[in-house]
């Protein structure tokens, strides 16, 4: 079968991938608990079982991070992961983690990097399941989830499509608008090579005050759901359109949004959200997109440079976030300064119109949005690091910036 090869490439990759990501002072167990063999009594054969990392030991007990926590049996960002207490091979604790986030071991202490953010958890207290996201919201939200999964044929991939967000009880038009936007450009992007997605993303700044139909819906009078669903149903059928005429086992394609509020003023006039996006299309890896956006959120107003900062001080604030980079990328052997703007052949983002801005017809800067730490700056992979080192956030604490928005609302 001509994916076999790819299939086993990708296991193997991901694999390694995956255990490079996790922090480098993680404690290895020097039994080898990433992989071994358990043996099943009851039916006296051998069955292999995928642990993991080690990230802790005590009193006996090994923690390990376990990557295979969902119904589908290749790792991939859609997946549950889970964090498992054993005691030799016997699982005592399960812990099961929902979202994605990067994970460090620091002695007994977990941390989960959420975008800019950390929260902490202790390995000898872990609760049946984290959810870093929701320790970090402004407020009470409301979670709006929404699965799909099909296949062409018995043999062939699961296709997953996964949609969560956050929303307040009310929910303005403007911003199931923009979701529906975004998705509509991503899945252009999934299927088409992005043909006329500046057209797509585009057409968001003329839907703030008046409905207009995205992908022939009218997304404002829809609940999330419908949204996610009417989607979910066009993933599918691009899918089916490119694949089904030629063959029964098309290749895996996996779709994912998210859509968490990491920051809001004290009027509620302004909200920051922070969206995670990942596609993967059977390739050595799957790609992601994290990245925040501020609007007002009563006209949906998307904020930019020209909104945070007096156009005098553009330069000033361009040339601060050159100089984190810039010491970022000194920890990976670089001695030269680096630009904060990037050039249009070295985008990387589904979304560029959106979470770019341009100038000069030629430079793109990341548009800036405010959370609770400063004023975020975010890169996709590969814009200014490899994909192993992710989506990098440079933030500049408000105490360092001259803004036009009060950032203590």
């Amino acid at each position: 079968m001509k994916h076999l090869l790819t299939t086993v490439i990708l296991l193997v990759t991901l694999s390694v991938v995956i255990a490079m990501l996790a922090d480098r002072d993680s404690i290895k167990n020097p039994k080898d608990y990433r992989e071994s063999y358990i043996i099943n009594d009851d039916e006296n054969k051998t069955v292999k079982h995928h642990y993991g990392d080690t990230l802790y030991q005590y009193d006996g007990k090994t923690v390990i991070y376990d990557y295979f926590g969902g119904d589908d049996e290749y790792i991939s960002s859609l997946t549950h992961s889970n964090i498992i207490t054993y005691r030799d091979t016997i699982a005592l604790d399960t812990c099961v983690v929902n979202g994605n986030g990067w994970y460090h071991a620091a002695g007994e202490i977990l941390k989960f990097s959420i975008g800019v953010d950390t929260v902490y958890y202790n390995f000898k207290h872990l609760p049946k399941s984290v959810a870093p996201e929701l320790e970090l919201m402004p407020t009470v939200f409301k979670e709006h989830f929404y699965a799909h999964t099909f296949a062409l044929s018995d043999s062939s991939w699961n296709c997953d499509f996964k949609f969560r967000v956050y929303l307040p009880d009310r929910i303005p038009a403007w911003t199931k608008q923009f979701i529906a936007t975004m998705i509509h450009n991503d899945l252009q992007g999934l299927f088409m090579d992005n043909k006329g997605a500046d057209k797509i993303l585009k057409e968001y700044y003329g839907i703030k005050t008046r409905p207009k139909k995205i992908n022939g819906i009218d997304a404002s009078s829809k609940s999330p759901r419908q949204i996610a669903g009417h989607f979910a149903k066009e993933h599918e059928r691009l899918y089916r359109k490119e694949y089904c005429a030629s063959e029964n086992m098309g290749p895996k394609y996996d779709y994912m949004f998210e859509m968490f509020p990491a920051w809001q003023s004290s009027d509620g006039k302004f909200i920051t959200y922070r969206f995670y996006t990942y596609y993967y299309t059977m390739g050595m890896h799957g790609f992601m997109e994290e990245y925040y956006l501020t609007f007002n959120n009563v006209t949906g107003h998307l904020l930019g440079f020209d909104d945070l900062f007096r156009k005098r001080d553009f330069k000033q604030v361009v040339e601060m976030v050159s100089k984190e980079i810039t010491k970022y990328k000194r920890n990976y052997g670089f001695d030269t300064m680096w630009s904060a703007w990037i050039k249009k052949d070295e985008l990387s983002s589904n979304a560029t119109s959106i979470i770019k801005e341009v100038r000069h017809d030629t430079l793109y800067y990341p548009r800036p949005a405010l959370t609770n730490r400063g004023v975020v700056f975010s890169y996709q992979p590969y814009e200014i690091a490899a994909f192993s080192e992710g989506v990098r956030h440079f933030v500049i604490p408000y105490n360092q910036l001259k803004l036009k928005i009060n950032s203590r609302y």
